[in-house]
């Protein structure tokens, strides 16, 4: 069997190129090619985790022309509109992104509002919509040269690793015009509600029943029996021992106090503008516990996030805090594009041991909870307002869909307060077993278990739907 693994930028690399996925799919006998559009750095270093990668080509540079690109912002706010009602959930709307910033963007979101808006009355509209943008897409003159890469490449099936990039959408009528079975992953547990699945596969591989009820009650064209649950990679790093290091190695690679407890801080990216006045929160309040029994604070910033907005407060805790940034990195040959953003191999053991030796993880509503999990330590999940009057509302992030998976559960602590900080924390260190107790049956709900077994359960069904 011969598999095309479309990676279209940066973010698969880790789950499915640095995991044993593609191992798995070779064990099995099958010849696994990729298609890809990510830097020339990022592909070296695949490269050396699977030198057995018999074909690699890089994806046609794709620009969807002007009314292609209005049709797919259209159906995007109409599917938005959509499943805020269906799913009686008006917080799904904050996914549509209001922050453009030529004149020219501001113009086609605008446009794409009211469109969507009329398309949304009718879901058979919809629909009808969606077949339109195909057809304005299979006209593009990269259907050609997508074609002439599938002679060659001749596959007997295709597997996208991400499925919202616009780039897609050729691929995938590129693989129907040749009849080439084509699936898909859903990439994170957030994807499905936030209206980015652009095109139809003929498989659709998602972490857990929460999600497959989802995709079928949001696109109920989708046959159920397509839809496959086989969790996600991304966990299964954890038990491989060649990225763990002892406790003594790793704090004595970045200055940490092996007597000393440790609170890892990770931070989101910048659609979460205030996770410096945490950060700062924070470690104002650590200050204040008498020093021999003060927590070491860890921080780790979100992979994407190279601002400089927590460095005034790492300057002003330094005694006490320390950054171990992730290791992804930007090209500059892929300026501007998604692409250019990617982990090195590296990080991987920057991650495990982070959570590995922390012990409590602080946040606002990020999936760290559940990599702190496999270890059984508990998460704190920020749940006030840092800023008096501030446009941002934690009261909305809580409401965004997929924390619906937490009700009737205790699965982690919460800190409602400024002034809750010290004594969250405390807790959290002296009495781990206390704070979310419910963590792991969250877990369990959210991705499928066990959780080592992911890449092998994702091959299998690969190779058993030839």
């Amino acid at each position: 069997m011969r598999l095309l693994l479309i990676v279209p930028d940066g973010v698969a690399v880790r789950n499915y190129l640095y995991s044993e996925f593609i191992n798995e799919l070779q064990a099995k006998g099958v010849e696994v090619m990729l298609y890809q559009q990510i830097s020339n750095a990022a592909l070296e270093e695949v490269k050396k985790v699977h030198p057995k990668l018999s074909e690699i080509k890089s994806i046609p540079y794709f620009i969807e022309k002007p009314v292609a690109r209005l049709l797919r912002e259209s159906l995007a706010y109409a599917r938005l509109l959509y499943n805020s009602k269906k799913l009686k959930n008006p917080t799904i709307m904050g996914f549509w992104n209001r922050n453009q910033k030529s004149l020219k963007q501001k113009l086609l979101y605008r446009l794409a509002e009211v469109l969507g808006t009329a398309f949304s009355w009718n879901y058979k509209l919809i629909l009808k919509m969606e077949k339109l943008y195909d057809r304005e897409i299979s006209q593009d003159a990269i259907l050609k040269k997508m074609d002439e890469d599938f002679r060659e490449f001749n596959p007997d099936s295709i597997l996208n690793l991400h499925q919202r990039s616009p780039l897609c959408a050729p691929i995938v009528l590129a693989a129907k015009k040749r009849n080439i079975p084509i699936s898909t992953v859903i990439f994170s547990w957030d994807n499905v509600p936030k209206a980015r699945l652009i095109s139809r596969y003929n498989t659709y591989l998602v972490w857990s029943e929460i999600m497959k009820d989802e995709l079928s009650q949001l696109y109920p064209e989708i046959n159920k029996e397509s839809i496959q649950i086989v969790g996600t990679p991304q966990f299964e790093f954890y038990f491989d021992e060649k990225f763990l290091k002892s406790k003594e190695d790793f704090f004595t690679e970045f200055g940490l106090d092996l007597n000393k407890k440790t609170v890892c801080f990770s931070g989101n990216d910048l659609s979460s503008p205030y996770e410096a006045n945490y950060f700062e929160d924070i470690c104002e309040a650590i200050s204040k516990i008498e020093e021999k029994e003060r927590p070491q604070v860890l921080f780790r910033r979100c992979p994407v996030d190279k601002s400089n907005r927590f460095d005034s407060v790492l300057q002003k805790y330094d005694e006490f805090v320390f950054s171990v940034d992730p290791d992804w990195r930007n090209e500059d040959e892929l300026v501007g594009s998604f692409a250019t953003i990617y982990p090195a191999y590296q990080d991987i053991a920057l991650l495990v041991n982070t959570v590995k030796h922390c012990d409590v993880v602080i946040n606002l509503g990020s999936t760290m909870v559940f990599d702190f999990a496999i270890f059984n330590k508990p998460c704190l999940y920020l749940n006030y307002n840092p800023v008096v009057n501030s446009v941002f509302k934690v009261e909305m992030s809580y409401e965004f869909q997929h924390f619906k998976s937490m009700q009737g559960l205790n699965p982690v602590g919460w800190i409602n307060s400024k002034e809750q900080i010290v004594d969250s924390i405390k807790k959290a260190l002296l009495k781990p077993d206390e704070v979310g107790k419910d963590k792991q049956l969250w877990f369990q709900k959210v991705v499928h278990h066990p959780l080592d077994q992911a890449s092998n359960r994702i091959a299998t069904q690969l190779t058993q739907s030839q």
